[in-house]
Formats: structure tokens, C-alpha cells, sequence
């Protein structure tokens, strides 16, 4: 029997290790997490370590099997519980079942992490499948268990749908024998029925591309055909999913066990793949090994100014096969580049560019891309030369790399040249756009350099661009095109909105996008509009408070030019934007204020409502009044009367009088006019009263006009007497008389208004003066009886 194996991490991992068995038996853990925390969460071996331990014992083919499997401990029974195991199989073979059993789990409870007591027991219970499965599980797991054993309980497992389990069984045969071919094409049998019923892999951290991979790093050199054969279809699912690593460590270790194998389609993209990954030096290796190059190098040692001692590889010669394939030339190429053996590159170059362009183009590129990474820009305009002069290769992509060397060299006149070549083939280009604008603006062609930075909004528009142009409006202070591009700019955040419908749902809803997708999707309408922008997928994005500011910028350019209807599309952009979730209620009320400037008080009213849930008081009575004014419509009873229902404040009776008075029925309106005038008795209510009284004399349909106009006239008295301001109350007391056609007294009123000071005087809005109103309306009276004294009141007051 083995000598005992050292006990790794002390008495702590022991006790860790008990629990976790305790566990198991107890029910509390399936032997899926059993295992998992075993391993530490390591349940797939890693899939180059087999390779690592073949090179260093490459001699040992025999002990091969046994070097492959994960080390790890296996618990041995001392010599007084070994005997003790010897007794219970003992008396199993017997026959005394019950004191087998009792003994199992005496040495069970001293040392729970031995294999033999649950091999016993899963004999004893093998009338009870689920405690036999449980006991067999343990004692292959602790124990030394054969791939067989494996098999046996992953096909159990398979039966009872526990596929973790299953799948853990089948990686545990396959570590038992490695080199078994056999063994590890039926775990990859069953990771393809897996596959076919569509069950989560990821969950079991195993796929079909690791099982190659194990294949290639378990098979023996003798067995080349089959490494060749995996390793490829490992490669190409690899490089489908992009794992550029991955590719490089199963070509590697299929190339270190049969190199002679690997055709020349598999070293192009063995040596593609390590130079992706700028493994330079590994690339020569394997041209030496593999391809039979001789390459003449020495190596250099020299002191750092740090004083440490490093080595220095100088490649001397180099000797290639004359049917070496143009592409292993051109990779060859390439490394002596990036490695800085220039005097090889010469010779190799010359060589290189006798070839056909329109056959090795895409090799030119590899090879200028190599030399300008490393800043020789005068040899890679030699390979792009060729290439811009060939009809097959005038691409937007190869006239950029041009300009870009050009630009590099200093030619900077050729280098603008070749940017409009890229933007002729590619017009969006954002990068030719921005290099050209550069080297524009350096050259003081300003109008020049802008307008390069403008892109065409019917196709594809690069938003990083156009918040760089943005920045460069706003440098040389073109606002108004700052203001254009800038809407585009935001505008990348969503959608237009088309009715008031949707306005509700985002300014209502954080985060109303996908919200406002499937309302359009519901009513059967395209989810995009047609003169939406497309803007490129790009992950490009501005801090929040950044672009907030840049949102208040664009507003206050709007604000300050009168452009209300962009005013107004702003607001509205701005609700689709995520990130101004913080500043909703700054965006109600930038969108009430451009509203009302915009005169779309349906919109308006809608906001002030929401306003006014929040910020009841005066200053909303004023909004929502003047709204009602103009809104077309003027019923607003039903609002009114839930807007007061907590507090029934008595402005709420000039609301319902000026609703009514609106849609002409002057009597329930001077019924509420009453009735706040009775309240507060103030010169507005007084001035509505006679207005309201005035409108019923002068309709046919009432009597006692005479009483009518008396009792409009006294109460324009009693506005007189209490707004304390000459000029307004003999204005309007003029306009009543003029309606009433009492030319008389009406000239009367507005000569003293003429000779009254202005109503007020702001710094900010100016004087407010009614002088010029009522000269105007002197000038109509006179007008038709006498001329020249109305042409007096024209030259006196209204001439500028």
C-alpha cells in the first residue's frame, strides 16, 4: 500500500474538509458544490498544465498517466482504523450487515475524509440507490477512483437529470485517464446532447471548445493526427468568439508536440495569432523550428543606467527557403521590424515589393502598419505608395494610412490631399474629419476647417464629432450654428416626439425611451420617425452636470435670440435624456416658460398644472390665468374646482369668472366677479365688474341698457377711486366711453392720461407708458371730423 501522503494546510484545512463531508452526508450540499468547494471552485483542469508537465518529463511515457492527474491528497487509514475497516468487511462478507454499517461510521466519525467506510457502505445500501449513489460519489471522489467508476456514476447521474453531477463525473474520467482517447470524446458526446437540448453550459463551466483544448493537451505526441485534428477545430471556435489567448495556447501546444504536422494555412495563423499579441521573439522561434529558416543572431550584454544588466538579441543574417509563401515572408518581414533588426528589413523589403500589388496588397498594408507602429514613416510610404496608385486599392482606408504617413513626415499640403480622398470615398469619416480640421485651423483656413467638421444629417453621424464641433462654434462664437448642431447633439438621446401623448409619458416617466417604443409599437407605428438621426454605435458620453450645462447654454442662445419653437424642442429632447432624471423639475419649468414664449399654451397649461401641484400660490394663479386667457380651451370648471378643493381660496372665484366671461356668458361671470369683490375689494375686480356689465348692455337681446351703462360707469368710478395709478384709470376709463361711443367724455379722459406720468419704471423691462395708446386712439376719434387735429396728436406722440 502507498506510504501516507503529507497532510497540505494543517489541521485547519482538516477541519474545513470534515465539514464540508459532514455536509454532504447530512443533505445540506449536493455533491455538485461538494465538489466545487473542494477544489475551491476549480472544477476544470487547466487545460495546458498536462502539456507543462509532458516537456519536463518528456522520457516518462509510461508514468505519464499518473504525472496528468490534479495533485491532490488522498486521506490513508492508521494502522488501528485500517484493522478496524479490515473487521467491517469482514463481518459484511458475513453477512452481520448492522455491525459492518456501525463500524463504517465509527471510522467515519474519526476520519471523515477516507475513501474505504463509504465504499463499504454504498455495497451495504445498494438496495437504497440514492444512499448508494451518495456513498459511491464520496468514496470515488476521496478515494483513487478508475475511469470506469467515473463512468458508472455520470451514467446514474445522467438518469436521474442531475446533469451538474453528471458533467462533473465526466471531467473526473477524463483527469483519471487523460491519453484515453475513449474518455474524452464521450465527455464531449455528452456536451454535445447537452448542446442539443439547449441547457446553459456556462453553468458547468465547460463547453465544447475546452474539450478540444483538453484533447489537444492530453494526447501524446505519437498521436499527432488527432492533436492536428482538435487543435484546428479548437482555433476556429476560438477565433470566432475572439479569444486570441486561448488560440495561442492550443496552436502552441500542437505545435510542441508535432511541429512537421502543422501545414502552412495552420502557421499563418499560428504566427497571426502571436503577433497580434506582439510575441515577436516567439514568431522567429517558430520560423526556425517550424518553417526552416536559418537565422545567424548574437547576443548582446549591456549595463542600464541603472546598473542592471539586461540582454540584447542582434539578428545577423538570415537564410530563407525559396519557396517560402509570401505571406510567412511578409510575417517574417514584420517581426524584424518590430524586433529592430533593420538590417535585415532592407534586404527583405526589396525583395518583398517586387511582388504584385494587386495580388500582396493586403500584405503592403501589414507590413506599413509594422513601420509606422515603429516610426519608420519615410519605409512606409514606400508600401502605400503602390498601393493608392492601383485602382483595387483606392479605399477610404488606405488613403487615411496615407495621410496619416504624410502627416507624419511633414508633407502637409499632400497630406490634406489624401484626407479629401478618404472623405470622398468615406464622406463621415469622423477621424479624417478631425485630422483635416486640424491641420485647417493650423493653417488659419477657419471657414475651411468648420466647415469640414459639418456632417450630413441623412446618414450615419458620429456624436463625438459633433460635440468637438460644438466646441469650436462656441471658440469663434458662432452661436446660432453652436445652437444648430448643438439640438442635433442632444437629440442623439431619443426620439421626436409627435403628439401630446408621448410629451406626457416623458415628462412623466424616467426613462421614457423604450417606453415610448412600445406605445408607438402598440398603435401600430414605426418605432423611429423618418427624419430621426442615425447616429454612429458608438460608446461615447459626456458626465451628466456637463451636459446639463451644455442643455442651459443651447437654451439661454434660443432665449436670448427669440428662437421659442427651438426653445421649446429642447425641453422636450431633454425629458428623453436619462441622466436629467435629477433635474426634472428644472425642465418643467424651462418647458412652461418656452411654451409660453412659444405661444403653445395647450402645452403650457399642461405643465402649469403639474406646477401647481407643487408650487401652489400667487405667482401660478397668474400663470395659470394668463394661460386661460388664451387657451382654446375654456372650460376649466372641472380644474379649477379639484386645484381649490383643499383650500378654498377666494381667487378661485375670479378663475371661474374669467372662464366664463371667456366663452361670453357675462352674467354667471359677473355673478363671481360680485362675489370677490365683496370679498377683497380691489380695483381689478371693480374694472372686471364694469367690463362685464358694460358686454350685457351692449347686447341686443338685454333690457334697460340705459341702468346697464350707469351701474359699468360707476363701477369704472369705484376702479378709478382704487387703483392708485392716473394714467391706467383715465386709459381705461377712455376706452369704456370710446366703446360706448361717448366721444366727449372720452377725449376728456384721454387728454388727461396724456398729461399723467408713466404707469411704472424698470431697469430690467424699461417704462411702461400708455402715452402712445392713448394718442392713438385720439388720433381715431378725430380722424374722421378733424383731421388736422389728429394729425397733430400723429406728429406730437407717435412720430419716431
Amino acid at each position: 500500500m502507498d506510504s501516507e501522503l503529507p497532510q497540505e494546510g494543517g489541521p485547519e484545512k482538516m477541519d474545513i474538509e470534515k465539514e464540508l463531508t459532514n455536509k454532504f452526508l447530512s443533505g445540506q450540499m449536493s455533491f455538485a458544490e461538494y465538489s466545487s468547494e473542494w477544489y475551491e471552485g476549480d472544477e476544470e483542469e487547466d487545460l495546458d498544465e498536462a502539456d507543462k508537465r509532458f516537456e519536463e518529463e518528456p522520457q516518462q511515457s509510461r508514468q505519464l498517466s499518473k504525472i496528468l492527474k490534479k495533485k491532490r491528497r488522498y486521506t490513508r487509514l492508521s494502522t488501528a482504523l485500517l484493522g478496524l475497516m479490515g473487521e467491517a468487511n469482514l463481518r459484511f462478507a458475513r453477512g452481520d450487515v448492522e455491525m459492518a454499517e456501525r463500524m463504517c461510521h465509527e471510522i467515519i466519525k474519526q476520519l471523515p475524509t477516507a475513501a474505504e467506510p463509504y465504499q463499504t457502505l454504498a455495497q451495504i445500501y445498494e438496495n437504497d440507490s440514492d444512499k448508494s449513489l451518495q456513498f459511491s460519489l464520496l468514496a470515488a471522489h476521496l478515494g483513487r477512483a478508475d475511469a470506469d467508476e467515473w463512468w458508472r456514476l455520470a451514467g446514474i447521474s445522467k438518469q436521474r437529470n442531475d446533469i451538474k453531477q453528471a458533467m462533473i463525473c465526466y471531467t473526473q474520467a477524463t483527469k483519471a485517464e487523460p491519453q484515453n482517447m475513449e474518455t474524452h470524446l464521450r465527455r464531449l458526446e455528452f456536451v454535445e446532447y447537452l448542446e442539443e437540448i439547449k441547457f446553459p453550459l456556462n453553468s458547468l463551466n465547460i463547453s465544447r471548445v475546452k474539450c478540444y483544448h483538453k484533447i489537444v493537451t492530453s494526447m501524446s505526441p505519437h498521436k499527432g493526427e488527432i492533436i492536428m485534428k482538435y487543435a484546428r477545430m479548437a482555433a476556429s471556435l476560438y477565433d470566432t468568439s475572439t479569444e486570441v489567448e486561448r488560440t495561442i495556447e492550443v496552436l502552441s501546444a500542437a505545435f510542441k508536440k508535432c511541429p512537421a504536422l502543422f501545414t502552412p494555412q495552420d502557421m499563418n495563423i499560428y504566427l497571426e495569432m502571436l503577433i497580434t499579441q506582439k510575441q515577436y521573439q516567439t514568431c522567429i522561434e517558430v520560423f526556425v523550428s517550424g518553417v526552416g529558416i536559418d537565422i545567424e543572431a548574437e547576443i548582446q550584454t549591456f549595463k542600464t543606467a541603472t546598473g542592471e544588466i539586461e540582454e540584447q538579441t542582434n539578428y545577423i543574417n538570415c537564410m530563407i527557403p525559396d519557396n517560402l509563401a509570401i505571406d510567412l515572408k511578409s510575417k517574417l518581414l514584420v517581426c524584424f521590424i518590430h524586433l529592430g533588426a533593420f538590417n535585415l528589413v532592407q534586404t527583405l523589403l526589396s525583395d518583398f515589393l517586387k511582388n504584385d500589388v494587386e495580388k500582396a496588397g493586403d500584405l503592403y498594408m501589414d507590413i506599413e502598419e509594422a513601420f509606422s507602429a515603429v516610426g519608420h514613416h519615410e519605409m512606409a510610404i514606400k508600401l502605400l505608395e503602390p498601393l493608392v496608385r492601383n485602382t483595387n486599392f483606392d479605399l477610404g482606408a488606405v488613403w487615411l494610412k496615407h495621410a496619416e504617413c504624410l502627416l507624419n513626415l511633414g508633407r502637409i499640403d499632400d497630406a490634406v490631399e489624401s484626407y479629401h480622398k478618404v472623405l470622398k470615398h468615406v464622406p463621415q469619416h469622423p477621424d479624417a474629419r478631425r485630422k483635416l480640421f486640424t491641420i485647417l485651423e493650423s493653417k488659419g483656413c477657419i471657414n475651411e476647417a468648420l466647415n469640414i467638421l459639418q456632417q450630413d444629417p441623412k446618414f450615419v453621424v458620429s456624436p463625438s464629432l459633433l460635440y468637438e464641433q460644438c466646441k469650436v462654434l462656441k471658440k469663434y462664437n458662432m452661436l446660432l450654428k453652436y445652437l444648430e448642431v448643438g439640438e442635433i447633439f442632444l437629440s442623439r438621446h431619443g426620439t421626436k416626439l409627435r403628439h401630446q401623448e408621448e410629451l406626457i409619458m416623458a415628462s412623466r416617466v424616467k426613462g421614457a425611451l423604450e417606453l415610448l417604443h412600445n406605445f408607438r409599437t402598440l398603435r401600430g407605428e414605426s418605432i423611429h420617425s423618418e427624419d430621426d438621426i442615425q447616429f454612429a454605435d458608438e460608446s461615447f458620453k459626456i458626465p451628466v452636470g456637463e451636459e446639463w450645462e451644455f442643455f442651459l447654454e443651447l437654451y439661454n442662445i434660443a432665449f436670448q435670440n427669440k428662437l421659442y419653437p427651438i426653445m421649446e424642442r429642447l425641453t422636450f429632447t431633454a425629458f428623453l435624456v436619462k441622466g436629467f432624471s435629477t433635474y426634472r423639475q428644472h425642465l418643467e419649468y424651462y418647458c412652461a416658460q418656452s411654451c409660453m414664449l412659444n405661444r403653445d399654451f395647450k402645452n403650457m397649461l399642461k405643465f402649469l398644472r403639474d406646477l401647481a401641484n407643487k408650487y401652489y400660490g400667487t405667482r401660478i394663479f397668474n400663470l395659470l390665468g394668463y394661460v386661460f386667457n388664451f387657451s382654446e380651451e375654456c372650460i376649466q370648471n372641472r380644474y379649477i374646482t379639484r386645484l381649490f378643493q383643499k383650500d378654498c381660496n377666494v381667487v378661485r372665484l375670479l378663475f371661474y369668472g374669467n372662464n366664463f366671461f371667456i366663452s361670453g356668458r357675462y352674467l354667471i361671470a359677473l355673478k363671481y366677479y360680485l362675489e370677490y369683490h365683496d370679498h377683497c375689494r380691489e380695483p381689478i375686480s371693480a374694472l372686471l365688474i364694469a367690463i362685464s356689465i358694460l358686454s350685457l348692455a351692449a347686447q341686443k337681446t338685454v333690457d334697460k341698457h340705459h341702468n346697464l351703462i350707469l351701474q359699468g360707469i360707476s363701477y369704472m368710478q369705484t376702479y378709478r377711486k382704487l387703483r392708485k395709478c392716473d394714467q391706467e384709470a383715465y386709459y381705461n376709463l377712455g376706452r369704456a366711453y370710446q366703446m360706448l361711443n361717448i366721444n366727449n367724455l372720452a377725449i376728456e379722459c384721454y387728454e388727461k392720461a396724456l398729461k399723467c406720468g408713466p404707469i411704472a419704471q424698470c431697469s430690467q423691462h424699461g417704462v411702461l407708458d400708455l402715452t402712445k395708446e392713448a394718442a392713438f386712439n385720439l388720433y381715431v376719434i378725430y380722424k374722421d371730423h378733424s383731421p388736422e387735429i389728429a394729425r397733430r396728436y400723429i406728429l406730437k406722440y407717435l412720430v419716431v
